[in-house]
Order: C-alpha cells, then structure tokens, then sequence
C-alpha cells in the first residue's frame, strides 16, 4: 500500500507520495496465509508527464499488466497521451486505459488548463476533486493508508485549515508533512509497516512543474 496526497492552493497544487513498496505472497500448508513484506524503499508512485505539464500518483497494486506503476504510466503516455491533451484529457484516457485494474489501483492526476486547476480522483468512476458547485476548491485529498492524515484532519474537533489562504511553499511543507505523518505513524503500529522511504514532491503551477523533492533526480 501507500500514501499519496495533493494539496491545492491559489499558487499552486502540490503533489506527494512515499516510495514503500510491499507484495502479498501465500504461505503454504494446511492452512495457507497471506503474508506482507517490504521489498523496497524506492517505488516511484508520483510521475510528471513529458509531453504535458500534468503529474499523476497512484496508491494500491504496485505492479499493473507486469510493470511498476512508474514504466505502466511511461507507456500510457507513449501510446495514448497527445501534445494537445490536457489534463481532464489525460484523466479520461488513464481511466479508460486502466479501466480492468480498478478498485485496486487509485490515480491522482493533477494539472492546469488556461490557468485553472485541476485535481482528479480516478478509480472506478473520475471524481474531480476542486470543484464543488461550480466553484473551484483549495483543499487537500489523500489515500491509500490513509488512517493517521484522516484522524488529524476529519477528527472531532476538526483541523482548521484555511487552504484558500494557504501560500505554496505552506503547501509544499504541508503535503511532505502528512505523508512523513503516516510514515511515523505506521512507526508505532503493531501492524506491517506499508508506507516509507524517501518522500517525492512535485510542484505544478500556472507556468510551471517541478520537483521539488525526487529520490533520483533531486535527493
């Protein structure tokens, strides 16, 4: 499993993710077993497309058709992402080109179209995440164990957060913040620890997208 976050603000949308990735393997007998166990702290669950300024992060099943998510998303951007997409373009064409993996894998995509932001949530259905109403959002979404960011954020009395406020590099720290929350977190649970390794941060404005943090490309 995972954690992933993005948190949307007027300067920008910032997007995180953890690089654990842990397999389910069956342990023989009379009574077989699932077992998990980490194989490695370098998973790349967050990429920023070459052709578009759109960043995608995904949580749950590490390994699509054979492939880390990472190689999976580097070849549904060679076969069927345009120059001219934009980002609800890609969101529609991730969802129909991952359409026999769902629910067991969650995308984030995330980008700018004429300056307006997008923030999407795709599994078995696309769920646009800024808008309510018609009206554009700041705010912040979350999944995969998403346990620990939930009972700081949804609990009673609930955190008070004023994302329209919020300036970016708030926002930067912010999402590095919950996802490094659910790593600690885990730390002291008597369970499996999913979530860990270096944090990736990327960074997407109105004229930009950048890493901000990259486990490879920016330590």
């Amino acid at each position: 499993m995972s954690i992933i976050c993005s948190i949307y603000v007027p300067e920008g949308i910032v997007m995180a993710a953890d690089s654990r990735m842990t397999v389910t393997a069956v342990q023989g007998g009379d009574k077989p077993k699932e077992l998990v166990f980490s194989i490695s702290d370098n998973a790349q669950k967050i990429v920023l497309l070459n052709k578009v300024k759109v960043g995608i992060a995904s949580c749950g099943s590490a390994v699509l058709d054979g492939k880390t998510i990472s190689d999976y998303l580097r070849i549904f951007e060679i076969n069927e992402v345009r120059e001219t997409d934009d980002v609800t373009d890609v969101a529609n064409k991730l969802h129909k080109y991952a359409a026999k993996h769902f629910p067991a894998v969650t995308f984030f995509v995330c980008g700018y179209t004429a300056d307006e932001p997008f923030v999407y949530s795709i599994n078995k259905e696309i769920k646009r995440s800024n808008m309510q109403n018609g009206v554009v959002q700041y705010a912040a979404s979350w999944s995969g164990e998403s346990t620990a960011i939930t009972k700081l954020l949804n609990s009673q009395p609930p955190a008070i957060i004023n994302h329209a406020m919020m300036p970016l590099k708030d926002a930067i720290d912010f999402a590095e913040f919950l996802v490094d929350l659910t790593i600690k977190y885990q730390r002291f649970e008597s369970k499996v620890k999913t979530c860990g390794g270096d944090i990736d941060v990327l960074v997407l404005t109105k004229d930009d997208a950048f890493w901000h943090k990259h486990k490879i490309f920016k330590p």
